[in-house]
Formats: C-alpha cells, structure tokens, sequence
C-alpha cells in the first residue's frame, strides 16, 4: 500500500499524526495543494483504508494501579485463534502481534499486583496460550504526542 503513497500524500498522514484536527485549507497551504484537492486525498486515503479514523488522545489524570507488558507464545496457528479470544478483554490497553520467539505482547493495565497475577492466570487458561511472560512498567520515559517525559503509566 505505500507504493501507491507519492510524497504528498506521506506529508498529509504526516500532518495528521501531528494534529488531526488541522483544517483541510491549513493541511492545503502545508502541502501546497488547494482545499479541493487535499478533500480529495483524504477521501481516497480513507476509502483505501490508510486513515482508519480519527480519534482524541485524553490526558487523563493517572489512575492509580499496575501496568505491565505480557508476552504471550502460542502453540497453535494462526495466532488470530488465540488472539481473537482475548481481544475484547477490558484490563488490555494495547496488543501486537509480533515475529520471533514471542507471538504477542499487550499493553495492560490492572488495578493491583494480585490483579495482574489473576489476569496472567486467565491468560494462561485460554486455550493455544503455550506461555505467558510479565514485565512490569516502572515508568514512562517518552511520550509519543510530546515527545516528553509524561507521567506515570
């Protein structure tokens, strides 16, 4: 799909990584096209699926609790059988489905530590989970939006 991306459009999905909420006549006057035609990237970029969406990032006050990263292998394939079992559960911020020995690591984030030992305990239950790794996160040293250091996870 990026082979069908020329350098205005990366420009575009640039601008609106950095701030989504631009107009289309300001994205125009950065990419030098005009409103019409910036109307009509976006509208091909959405249809072909590039844009999934447009969302707000909330900076809310940190909730008190553990996050941690888990690490998940698999003992059967596709991993989207396992993946599909646990997708909806409300304790995973993020997941990724990745390549070598680890076949998923989530983003979660639980009230306590015993929390966090039921939630790798149910992990551990759902059948075609071969192994369940936990590494805790002590800190945030990046934030992506800022760039900055934010506050605790």
């Amino acid at each position: 799909m990026d082979a069908d991306l020329d350098a205005t459009d990366r420009k575009l999905l640039l601008l609106l990584q950095e701030n989504a909420r631009r107009s289309v006549a300001t994205l125009g006057r950065e990419v030098n096209l005009s409103r019409t035609a910036v109307q009509a990237r976006l509208a091909r970029l959405e249809r072909d699926g590039v844009v999934a969406g447009y969302t707000a990032i909330i900076r809310a006050p940190p909730v008190h609790g553990v996050s941690a990263l888990v690490s998940l292998r698999f003992g059967i394939r596709p991993c989207n059988l396992v993946l599909d079992r646990i997708r909806s559960w409300p304790e995973i911020l993020d997941g990724y489905s990745t390549a070598g020995p680890i076949d998923a690591v989530l983003v979660v984030r639980v009230l306590s530590a015993s929390a966090l030992s039921s939630l790798t305990d149910r992990l551990s239950a759902v059948s075609g989970v071969e192994a369940v790794e936990t590494t805790l996160i002590m800190d945030r040293f990046k934030d992506r939006l800022s760039g900055n250091r934010a506050c605790d996870p």
